[in-house]
Protein backbone atom coordinates (compact mmCIF):
# COMPACT_ATOMS: atom_id res chain seq x y z
CA UNK A 1 0.00 0.00 0.00
CA UNK A 2 1.43 3.66 -0.78
CA UNK A 3 0.07 6.70 -0.01
CA UNK A 4 0.86 10.34 -0.56
CA UNK A 5 0.83 12.71 2.01
CA UNK A 6 1.30 16.33 2.53
CA UNK A 7 3.08 16.34 5.63
CA UNK A 8 3.44 20.12 5.43
CA UNK A 9 2.23 22.95 2.59
CA UNK A 10 4.69 22.24 -0.05
CA UNK A 11 5.78 18.97 1.13
CA UNK A 12 4.17 15.53 -0.10
CA UNK A 13 5.92 12.45 0.74
CA UNK A 14 4.88 8.88 -0.48
CA UNK A 15 4.55 6.41 2.08
CA UNK A 16 4.63 2.73 2.00
CA UNK A 17 3.92 -0.28 4.11
CA UNK A 18 4.36 -3.14 2.61
CA UNK A 19 4.73 -7.04 4.31
CA UNK A 20 8.49 -5.82 4.10
CA UNK A 21 8.24 -3.39 6.83
CA UNK A 22 8.50 -5.24 9.71
CA UNK A 23 12.03 -6.76 8.77
CA UNK A 24 12.77 -3.24 7.39
CA UNK A 25 12.05 -2.03 10.81
CA UNK A 26 14.33 -4.05 12.24
CA UNK A 27 16.99 -3.24 10.12
CA UNK A 28 16.37 0.57 10.31
CA UNK A 29 16.45 0.27 14.22
CA UNK A 30 18.05 -2.62 15.52
CA UNK A 31 16.24 -4.11 18.67
CA UNK A 32 12.77 -2.38 18.10
CA UNK A 33 9.64 -4.99 17.09
CA UNK A 34 7.59 -3.27 14.35
CA UNK A 35 4.03 -5.07 15.54
CA UNK A 36 4.26 -4.22 19.31
CA UNK A 37 5.51 -0.55 18.43
CA UNK A 38 2.96 -0.39 16.11
CA UNK A 39 0.30 -1.96 18.09
CA UNK A 40 0.54 0.41 20.63
CA UNK A 41 0.94 3.66 18.43
CA UNK A 42 -2.42 2.14 17.37
CA UNK A 43 -3.63 1.82 20.76
CA UNK A 44 -2.86 5.24 21.94
CA UNK A 45 -4.30 6.23 19.01
CA UNK A 46 -7.57 4.58 19.51
CA UNK A 47 -7.66 5.87 23.28
CA UNK A 48 -10.30 8.86 24.55
CA UNK A 49 -6.46 10.80 25.77
CA UNK A 50 -5.95 13.99 23.84
CA UNK A 51 -2.45 13.90 24.48
CA UNK A 52 0.34 11.65 23.04
CA UNK A 53 3.58 10.51 25.17
CA UNK A 54 6.70 10.99 24.41
CA UNK A 55 7.22 6.88 23.88
CA UNK A 56 3.95 7.49 21.01
CA UNK A 57 6.00 10.06 19.46
CA UNK A 58 8.86 8.37 19.63
CA UNK A 59 7.00 4.93 17.75
CA UNK A 60 5.31 7.18 15.29
CA UNK A 61 8.67 9.14 14.66
CA UNK A 62 10.23 5.82 13.49
CA UNK A 63 7.30 4.26 11.38
CA UNK A 64 6.63 7.29 9.69
CA UNK A 65 10.48 7.48 8.82
CA UNK A 66 10.33 3.78 7.61
CA UNK A 67 7.32 4.55 5.90
CA UNK A 68 8.43 7.43 4.05
CA UNK A 69 12.07 5.53 3.04
CA UNK A 70 9.81 2.63 1.76
CA UNK A 71 8.28 5.04 -0.28
CA UNK A 72 11.12 5.85 -2.47
CA UNK A 73 11.79 2.34 -3.75
CA UNK A 74 8.98 -0.08 -5.84
CA UNK A 75 11.38 -3.11 -4.00
CA UNK A 76 12.65 -3.61 -0.98
CA UNK A 77 15.86 -3.89 -2.43
CA UNK A 78 17.73 -0.90 -1.99
CA UNK A 79 17.76 1.94 -4.26
CA UNK A 80 19.99 4.99 -5.08
CA UNK A 81 17.29 7.29 -3.64
CA UNK A 82 17.11 5.38 -0.56
CA UNK A 83 20.93 5.19 0.09
CA UNK A 84 21.33 8.62 -0.02
CA UNK A 85 18.38 9.31 1.75
CA UNK A 86 20.30 7.80 4.65
CA UNK A 87 23.03 9.24 4.31
CA UNK A 88 21.36 12.76 4.20
CA UNK A 89 19.09 11.34 7.72
CA UNK A 90 21.60 8.96 9.37
CA UNK A 91 19.42 9.60 12.05
CA UNK A 92 15.12 9.78 12.49
CA UNK A 93 15.67 12.85 14.61
CA UNK A 94 17.68 14.65 11.91
CA UNK A 95 15.15 13.37 9.35
CA UNK A 96 11.93 14.76 11.67
CA UNK A 97 13.88 18.21 12.29
CA UNK A 98 14.03 19.28 8.58
CA UNK A 99 10.07 19.62 8.52
CA UNK A 100 9.00 22.78 9.60
CA UNK A 101 5.54 20.99 11.04
CA UNK A 102 4.91 17.61 11.14
CA UNK A 103 1.65 17.08 12.85
CA UNK A 104 1.53 13.94 14.65
CA UNK A 105 -2.53 14.75 14.67
CA UNK A 106 -3.27 14.67 11.18
CA UNK A 107 -0.66 12.05 9.86
CA UNK A 108 -0.90 9.84 12.51
CA UNK A 109 -4.23 8.51 11.28
CA UNK A 110 -3.15 8.33 7.54
CA UNK A 111 0.06 6.21 9.05
CA UNK A 112 -2.31 3.89 10.57
CA UNK A 113 -4.57 3.24 7.83
CA UNK A 114 -1.80 2.72 5.58
CA UNK A 115 -0.72 -0.08 7.72
CA UNK A 116 -3.78 -1.66 8.51
CA UNK A 117 -5.17 -1.88 5.17
CA UNK A 118 -1.98 -3.31 4.13
CA UNK A 119 -2.19 -5.68 6.55
CA UNK A 120 -6.66 -6.63 5.73
CA UNK A 121 -7.00 -9.84 3.46
CA UNK A 122 -8.04 -8.37 -0.08
CA UNK A 123 -8.62 -11.14 -1.95
CA UNK A 124 -11.38 -14.59 -0.53
CA UNK A 125 -9.58 -17.87 -0.53
CA UNK A 126 -9.88 -19.33 -3.07
CA UNK A 127 -9.98 -23.16 -1.48
CA UNK A 128 -13.93 -23.12 -0.27
CA UNK A 129 -13.00 -26.79 1.51
CA UNK A 130 -12.94 -25.48 5.60
CA UNK A 131 -9.77 -26.78 7.19
CA UNK A 132 -10.21 -30.08 9.04
CA UNK A 133 -11.21 -30.08 13.15
CA UNK A 134 -8.46 -29.64 15.18
CA UNK A 135 -5.93 -27.80 12.60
Amino acid sequence: MEKMIEVEKGRRLNFKASAFSPIMYNRLFPGRDFLKDMDALKDSHDSSEEAFHMSDYEHFTRIAYLFAYQGMAPTPKQTPEQKAFLERYPDVWDWIDSFETFSIYQILPEIVELWYKNEKQVSKSKNGVPAPPGK
